[in-house]
């Protein structure tokens, strides 16, 4: 098992206690990306918006760790806790990723693509003669496979 793997295989135990034991829920049916009923996709949606508010927060705990205020001296920075921080994030992160059905490989494969096709606007020059909208509007992100 790779590092990634164990990463997402310990998430997924951490929130599915955590959903069974203090909300009354399965993380199984959420993450089942064939459930589709309008309560199981509400309750998923519920917990997309959940992770991502916590890893906003999570983020500007990393923000108040560094010396980004210029108004105010810091005299020292906790280099520990701004790595704590990023894990937390990652938590939340992983969270999200699980529960629109993003595993380590479908999450890398999408990676790969994702990074060629920024590699292929950066080399057409994007945003300025280079648009990610073709001609009947559709996006470069929804035209990936054709494209690369």
């Amino acid at each position: 098992m790779n590092l990634l793997e164990e990463i997402f295989k310990k998430q997924y135990e951490l929130n599915k206690r955590i959903l069974k034991e203090r909300h009354g829920q399965d993380y199984d049916r959420l993450c089942d990306q064939n459930e589709n009923d309008p309560e199981t996709a509400q309750q998923r949606i519920e917990w997309i918006l959940n992770y991502n508010r916590a890893q906003i927060h999570e983020s500007i705990e990393l923000e108040d760790s560094l010396p980004w205020k210029w108004w105010k001296d810091m005299d020292e920075i906790d280099w520990e806790n701004v790595r704590i921080e990023l894990i937390d994030e990652l938590h939340f992160w992983v969270s999200k990723c699980q529960l629109v059905g993003l595993n380590p490989e479908s999450l890398a494969d999408l990676y790969l693509k994702k990074n060629k096709l920024n590699q292929v606007r950066q080399d057409k020059g994007y945003g300025s003669t280079y648009s990610k909208y073709d001609e009947n509007g559709v996006e470069d992100n929804k035209r990936m496979d054709e494209l690369l």
